[in-house]
């Protein structure tokens, strides 16, 4: 009898339910807002992938094109459990570009460096399962870096605003500023910029403004119990650590929220997490891996 083949395409933006389905379905690192996984996965740049055998979908992979550092991001795989073992590796590789190009040089992955669950969920926190992990290196990942996930629960509550944010942004001193900080921070991956995209794109994205200049940006994504804020990068030099935490508390307290969830967070930003222990407690620190794949 002849093997079945599995046969890999590209979703129409009216079909990425189908995606949303199959995630929830199959992979531990779901979405806990459908609308806002809906909105990402909208996104122009962003793409989803199904595979299918004798008309039955068994998986696929979503990726979002970042075409400032020219890169991409494999941003959540999922792969029925029957097929993991058989058909992961040829689901995941068929998504990928085979060869190196002008507008893509390398695809960036996340992964939680010690196997801890997700709590955030698609498309906050863009970690891919454990599982996945021995998969992806095969195709030709490795491991490049390291960021961390925090959970702060706030203790010392902010009321009198220490420094204004605003939603008037501009766009190219926004890159401008994360291209300059990306490296001292420990950020210069494609998940800073693909959080920069999304929350502008979702009108989540604030600046703070200092002698006309842009010195720093940051996506604050309003959730039930929590304020996320990614991406999160400023200019030091301009602004404290000690100032940045208490501007974060101000923001999580007059949303009613006392959680402060930062998904991305870089070797250069220790100041940052030090700054805020004097005010919150720590409630979770996840270590994450960043995995990248040159073309």
């Amino acid at each position: 009898m002849d093997r079945p083949v599995m046969f890999n395409g590209r979703l129409n933006k009216d079909e990425v339910d189908t995606w949303l389905n199959l995630l929830n379905e199959t992979s531990e690192s779901g979405y806990k807002d459908h609308e806002l996984a809906r909105a990402f996965l909208m996104l122009q740049e962003s793409i989803t992938f199904v595979s299918s055998l004798e008309n039955r979908i068994i998986g696929g992979t979503s990726i979002y094109r970042d075409r400032t550092r020219l890169a991409i991001v494999l941003t959540s795989v999922a792969v029925d459990n029957e097929f993991r073992e058989s058909a992961s590796y040829q689901i995941i590789k068929s998504s990928m570009p085979f060869f190196k190009t002008v507008a893509i040089r390398d695809v960036d992955a996340l992964v939680s460096h010690d196997g801890s669950r997700n709590t955030l969920g698609f498309p906050l926190s863009l970690e891919l399962d454990t599982w996945i992990v021995d998969i992806i290196k095969r195709i030709g990942f490795s491991e490049v870096g390291d960021l961390e996930h925090y959970t702060f629960v706030i203790d010392d509550v902010i009321k009198e605003e220490p420094i204004s944010w605003t939603r008037e942004v501009n766009a190219e001193e926004v890159r401008e500023l994360i291209w300059d900080q990306s490296k001292p921070m420990g950020l210069t991956n494609s998940l800073v910029w693909l959080s920069r995209d999304f929350a502008l794109n979702s009108n989540c994205l604030e600046t703070i403004t200092v002698d006309g200049q842009t010195v720093a940006v940051a996506g604050f994504w309003k959730l039930s119990n929590a304020l996320c804020v990614s991406p999160f990068v400023t200019n030091p030099m301009k602004l404290s650590w000690d100032l940045m935490a208490k501007s974060l508390i101000f923001e999580a307290v007059r949303r009613g929220v006392k959680h402060i969830e930062l998904p991305l967070v870089g070797e250069g930003q220790r100041d940052l997490i030090q700054a805020l222990e004097n005010k919150c407690s720590i409630s979770s620190c996840r270590k994450l891996s960043l995995l990248r794949k040159p073309l």
